[in-house]
């Protein structure tokens, strides 16, 4: 080497020089980039200017939503409790019906004698009693729970009075006697309802015992749901809901809630569905069903434009947050989209910033600059 230095002094001297600028240009280098290639580091991205907006908030409808079933659809007969003539009939067919509200007017036979020869009440008679003492044993447990007004149990208890007057007396056994019946009595509505089986019309004479009509939903079958106390504030009569079934929803409404007791004890409220329609039957007894009841309300929740949510390969919902001058990636449930704005079920901050723009272009930890939209 030191032979080589001697005979050619001119080339190595332009050698070591070449060296030395090498070394000088790769330390300025690594100083005015200091996360370059030269030190194993990615340089930094420019910022990227995008929009973002503040955590909003939409009025999300409140749906209570519960599994009922198809059950078939009952209904309480009003029944004439002595012979008369109807002079005056209140209500027609399909009309619908409040606890209390009169059903119709009977004029008793006048002078009318009637010859007992039987030994004890007829079959219908004691029927008519046992059931006017049933529904206003009910009623009375769910007067003294709260869940009915006093007129309704007024009104079961002057059945049960009529009823009892008319057995005993039937009870009073002769082979040959009379009695004469006088004035007139108003039938109210033992329940909320709608009139069906209407079978007779102002004028005509009616027998004791006979059905007069019945107050009922007016169809074959009902939808029934549980519901809880707290529903009672949300739900009422004439409450809209939706019935779902094989991917098909049929429109109903709330036409009865009863509470449901044991032991002595309300332990939950079923609500009755009318429906609106039955297509082709599709609605048969026993089935379960999902009902979507729309109580008319709407509660505030935190929501987010739906086109700054994206998903990954996960299918997990992710948007990005602006926090800091850098974008951070953020994973989110979701709830409802209403509009533009989609519901955020999971917890986020009431502050966070949403970025709204160029989301495709962004990467987690990004240096960005919000600008005004």
């Amino acid at each position: 080497m030191k032979k080589l230095i001697q005979q050619y002094p001119v080339v190595a001297m332009l050698t070591l020089l070449s060296f030395a600028a090498a070394l000088l240009l790769a330390a300025s280098h690594n100083s005015l980039f200091p996360f370059s290639i030269w030190n194993g580091h990615r340089a930094p991205r420019e910022s990227i200017h995008l929009t973002a907006i503040p955590l909003g908030n939409i009025n999300k409808p409140v749906q209570i939503i519960r599994t009922g079933s198809v059950e078939h659809a009952t209904s309480t007969p009003i029944i004439a409790d002595f012979s008369g003539l109807l002079n005056e009939l209140y209500v027609a067919k399909g009309q619908v019906v409040k606890a209390g509200q009169p059903l119709l007017k009977i004029e008793a036979s006048t002078a009318s004698v009637v010859e007992q020869t039987t030994e004890g009440p007829s079959e219908q008679t004691q029927n008519n009693y046992d059931n006017a003492l049933k529904e206003f044993n009910r009623l009375q447990k769910l007067f003294e729970l709260g869940a009915i007004p006093r007129r309704q149990l007024d009104t079961a208890a002057a059945r049960l009075q009529e009823a009892k007057e008319s057995l005993s007396g039937t009870q009073n056994t002769t082979h040959s006697s009379s009695s004469i019946v006088n004035g007139s009595a108003t039938i109210n509505a033992p329940i909320d309802g709608i009139v069906t089986g209407l079978s007779s019309s102002s004028g005509k004479a009616v027998q004791a015992g006979q059905q007069l009509l019945s107050l009922g939903s007016g169809q074959e079958v009902e939808v029934v749901i549980p519901l809880n106390q707290n529903d009672l504030y949300l739900v009422h009569l004439g409450t809209p809901a939706a019935i779902e079934i094989s991917g098909q929803k049929v429109g109903g409404q709330v036409s009865r809630i009863y509470p449901r007791i044991e032991a002595e004890e309300v332990s939950a409220y079923l609500a009755h569905m009318k429906l609106a329609a039955n297509p082709n039957g599709l609605l048969t007894f026993g089935m379960s069903v999902t009902i979507h009841i729309d109580t008319g309300k709407t509660v505030s929740v935190p929501a987010v434009p739906k086109a700054s949510i994206f998903q990954d390969d996960q299918g997990r919902n992710l948007i990005y947050l602006a926090v800091n001058e850098k974008a951070l990636l953020q994973e989110i449930s979701i709830g409802e989209t209403i509009g533009d704005y989609t519901e955020i079920t999971s917890d986020l901050p009431q502050q966070s910033i949403i970025i709204t723009s160029n989301i495709n272009d962004v990467k987690n930890g990004d240096p960005i600059t919000v600008v005004p939209e």
